[in-house]
């Protein structure tokens, strides 16, 4: 799908680089000659990233503060790409999400992507030239999973926003596309981080019957399988047409 694509020349940001499927996004666009622009709130992530990928404009920013969003996101040149890949994830159960907790994880997840997107799109618009943008959503925004009903909503309402965001920017030819994966193997997914107490081969609460419910048997999506789907989303050369899209990379999840 996106193997043959080249993006040589092409100018990218890419939200939440630091590890995980940013960190992955980021080598596999500086590997296909890309421009990358590379944004994370850890000083010591973002230095080991620019220490094995050189070419690399790092940028530290907290996408939780507005100002800071503004501050560091502005001055970047026009863009070809931009990936919304940032995101946090609390789990608790859906009767003890706090007030602080949804502040924190719809900053990150929804707003940071609004006003990111504002940001980079307006300069696409000045340009004429068009571009794309690819938000890192998730099946959770689509059927709900136990445990994470914050991060749930949040990606539900980036599913939205990519319709709405497409819808208006289309006429500009930019395009807005999300992929939904299942589970990915990622720090945000580590079993620990939702049962501290859990036992090496215990599934935590919101991941379990995931793997009875995907037909491909898989538990973990893999990363490749990520990364070149986003690419192929991004590529105006395969997808000039495909806008205003979910696409789930999920083993058939959905389907039941």
């Amino acid at each position: 799908m996106s193997g043959n694509v080249d993006f040589t020349g092409k100018k990218c940001l890419v939200t939440g680089a630091g590890r995980g499927i940013g960190r992955a996004l980021v080598a596999e666009l500086d590997a296909r000659g890309a421009l990358v622009y590379a944004v994370t709130k850890n000083s010591d992530n973002l230095q080991k990233l620019v220490s094995e990928f050189p070419k690399v404009i790092p940028i530290l920013a907290d996408l939780s503060n507005p100002e800071e969003i503004k501050n560091k996101i502005e001055p970047i040149e026009t863009l070809d790409v931009l990936i919304n890949n940032a995101g946090v994830c609390e789990p608790a159960a859906t009767m003890d999400i706090s007030w602080e907790s949804c502040d924190r994880i719809m900053n990150v997840n929804f707003k940071a992507v609004v006003l990111v997107t504002q940001i980079i799109a307006k300069k696409m618009i000045a340009r004429g030239s068009g571009g794309s943008i690819v938000n890192i959503s998730s099946v959770s925004g689509i059927s709900p999973l136990p445990f994470i009903g914050a991060y749930a909503c949040s990606k539900a309402a980036v599913n939205m926003l990519t319709k709405m965001f497409a819808l208006e920017l289309g006429p500009h030819q930019i395009r807005v596309n999300a992929i939904a994966p299942a589970v990915v193997a990622t720090d945000m997914t580590n079993m620990r981080t939702y049962v501290p107490d859990a036992s090496e081969t215990e599934k935590p609460p919101p991941l379990v019957g995931i793997l009875g419910r995907t037909p491909t048997n898989t538990y973990e999506m893999p990363m490749s399988d990520i990364v070149n789907t986003t690419l192929f989303l991004a590529s105006n050369n395969q997808t000039s047409q495909l806008t205003g899209q979910v696409l789930a990379v999920d083993g058939g999840y959905l389907a039941h």
